[in-house]
């Protein structure tokens, strides 16, 4: 059976104004074209719908029983078009976030906070995993969105750059380190170090930058967690590097920040989504969002490229 959304159209309008002059001007429609859609549907349904007479025009029982299975369907269709176009605005969906350890616990929450005050409507899931994963997530579309690191050697992805996130040496207070107007990192050099994992992207960076200067790193103790690492530094057993971004929201008594004086000694930290398939209305959003608090953030311009190529 092919009935089709114009000829439900047409029958209401006769069904209403119980003419079919004023039905033709209604539906824009010579009256013979309004005719005709109406006899196709009497012929797909197989039964009458309306009795004409010389002056009226009255519902069959037919037309009757089919009049509010018509008037149901347009209103479900219309309201399924509200719901379409709410999704179009980003006003209604579902948004699956995957952010690093580091962006979960400090950057993300701050713009999640402000999305779902504008979209209320929007379910909003997150993920807080390790950098890889949340590559992998977004490349098998299991998230929309990753807030991580820059991936090198990802040119299936978009990275919007963020912001960039720099190292902080983290020392027990009355550390020698404490001392200094500035730390760089020859001066850490010489302390015994305590570091994530290697499978940490940050311990990555710190082995770049300890190669970087020609020096190997021989940890004094290799953790896996950072609350371990933060507590083996507050003992004296050595010091350690995190992100500036890692530390924002957790307590640091009895140890010390000290930021570090080398420009290169920083993450860059962008929105990843991917580049061959078309991100929903609501990802859309929380992408242009992040860039907004990420330009409030640093009171840097963000900037709208897209990096392919990092040093």
């Amino acid at each position: 059976m092919n009935v089709s959304l114009r000829q439900i159209e047409v029958f209401l309008a006769v069904a209403r104004t119980m003419s079919f002059s004023q039905a033709a001007k209604l539906c824009h429609l010579s009256q013979p074209a309004l005719s005709a859609n109406i006899k196709r549907l009497e012929d797909t349904l197989g039964a009458r719908l309306f009795d004409r007479h010389t002056r009226k025009v009255a519902l069959t029982p037919v037309g009757h029983e089919f009049m509010s299975m018509a008037a149901a369907m347009t209103e479900n269709m219309a309201l399924a078009l509200i719901r379409v176009q709410d999704f179009v605005a980003g006003k209604r969906g579902r948004l699956v976030v995957a952010a690093a350890p580091s962006m979960a616990a400090s950057f993300a929450p701050g713009v999640i906070a402000r999305f779902s005050q504008r979209h209320p409507d929007v379910d909003i899931e997150l993920h807080d995993v390790l950098s890889d994963v949340c590559v992998e997530m977004v490349r098998s579309g299991t998230a929309d969105l990753a807030l991580a690191p820059f991936m090198q050697k990802a040119d299936d992805l978009v990275q919007l750059e963020l912001f960039r996130d720099p190292l902080v040496v983290i020392c027990p207070a009355g550390h020698a380190l404490t001392q200094r107007a500035e730390v760089r990192w020859r001066d850490v050099q010489a302390y015994p170090h305590i570091v994530m994992n290697s499978s940490s992207g940050v311990r990555q960076l710190i082995d770049t930058e300890f190669a970087r200067h020609n020096v190997r790193l021989r940890p004094a103790f290799e953790v896996a967690h950072v609350g371990t690492m933060l507590g083996l530094i507050a003992a004296h057993l050595g010091i350690g590097e995190l992100p500036e971004s890692l530390i924002e929201n957790i307590g640091l008594v009895g140890l010390v920040p000290l930021r570090m004086h080398s420009a290169a000694a920083y993450r860059t930290i962008c929105a990843i989504t991917p580049k061959n398939r078309s991100p929903s209305p609501s990802a859309a959003l929380f992408v242009e969002l992040c860039a907004q608090i990420a330009q409030q953030r640093t009171g840097l311009a963000v900037g709208v490229r897209r990096r392919r190529r990092t040093r």
